[in-house]
């Protein structure tokens, strides 16, 4: 965004648009996955990603951006909803968190290596490098894209769940939601204005933060999926709460490489840990659909994310520093801590 349009408050609003359409194309994911398979579903998601990855490469505008970023929220949205069905539904109940776990390790990993490759050739500064980090991204989509076609002509045709989709979802799902709402509203900004945060630290490589931030990730999703088992939810999720509160600290307080490094590996220690416990707890109080409960509780991580990137963009309109959106969404991340404590139950209080 800031290499077409040179605005950087644009890249609040342009990573708004994919999560806002994310937010909507989760429910929408709920009546797709009632209507085809599982593993088309999944297809369909992939291939969705993988064109707006590759029109990226060609876009001279910003309207063609939010165009293309709508696409890829809602292709991101399909395909991280089914993922997550297929997971819950096919894994016993004790093993869930594990499972997640595993997910988000996968996940993780990517995030080691490719943000940091990415912002080193985009800050090349040509039209050339631009096209080439995009095309790249492509192509790396289109193996994930083999390999979903694969499961498709694989596995058991799965058109069955264990009740409808759509509709209201359990309420017991409304407290993980809410809780990790306040969380990763933290995510939004990170994400959005990650070169802004940067350049303030002295780092020319944005990437270097979700190298240190994926790191992280990978240690916090195993010690979720081990820690949580089928209990302990809201213990967990409470840690991880504030873990995240301590790493937005010293980004606020200080500047330089250290900071930088500490925070991004606090921050994605914590987002791991307490994402395994609170989609666990969705996955163990829903009743009535796994799929509904993915899709709701998703919808609220990217919301979050939304109103982090909107908001952020917003007040630095108002003229606020950096330092000070950061606090605000520190203070976020602790109602969550504090929300989790109070409101998500243990896993013997769950069977009483």
């Amino acid at each position: 965004m800031l290499l077409v349009i040179g605005n950087a408050g644009a890249l609040g609003t342009s990573f708004g648009v994919f999560t806002m359409t994310a937010v909507v194309s989760r429910f929408l994911s709920g009546w797709i996955l009632e209507r085809i398979d599982d593993a088309l579903a999944l297809v369909v998601g992939n291939l969705l990603l993988t064109a707006a990855l590759a029109a990226y490469a060609f876009s001279a505008s910003a309207t063609a951006i939010y165009v293309i970023r709508a696409v890829q929220g809602f292709g991101w949205a399909l395909s991280t909803v089914t993922v997550m069905t297929m997971i819950a539904e096919n894994t016993d109940k004790p093993r869930v968190s594990e499972a997640f776990g595993y997910l988000n390790v996968f996940g993780s990993i990517s995030l080691l290596m490719f943000p940091l490759l990415g912002s080193w050739i985009v800050s090349i500064g040509t039209p050339t490098a631009f096209q080439t980090c995009f095309l790249l991204a492509a192509a790396t989509s289109v193996v994930s894209t083999a390999l979903s076609l694969y499961a498709w002509k694989s596995t058991p045709v799965i058109l069955r769940h264990e009740s409808p989709v759509t509709g209201l979802p359990d309420k017991a799902i409304a407290k993980p939601t809410i809780s990790v709402f306040f969380l990763f509203t933290t995510l939004g900004v990170l994400l959005s204005y990650s070169p802004e945060i940067a350049s303030l630290n002295g780092i020319a490589n944005p990437g270097v933060f979700f190298t240190a931030f994926a790191f992280a990730q990978v240690i916090g999703s195993a010690l979720g999926g081990s820690w949580t088992g089928v209990s302990r939810y809201g213990m967990v999720a409470t840690l991880g709460a504030m873990a995240v509160v301590l790493g937005i600290v010293p980004l606020v307080l200080f500047t330089g490489w250290m900071t930088y490094v500490v925070s991004a590996s606090t921050i994605g220690l914590g987002l791991a840990t307490a994402n395994i416990a609170l989609n666990s707890y969705v996955s163990a109080v829903s009743t009535s659909s796994e799929a509904k409960g993915m899709a709701v509780y998703s919808a609220g991580v990217d919301t979050a994310v939304s109103v982090g990137s909107f908001g952020t963009a917003l007040l630095l309109g108002f003229g606020w520093s950096m330092s000070s959106v950061l606090s605000v969404f520190a203070c976020m991340a602790l109602v969550s801590s504090v929300y989790s404590f109070s409101s998500i139950p243990t896993g013997q209080e769950l069977s009483e």
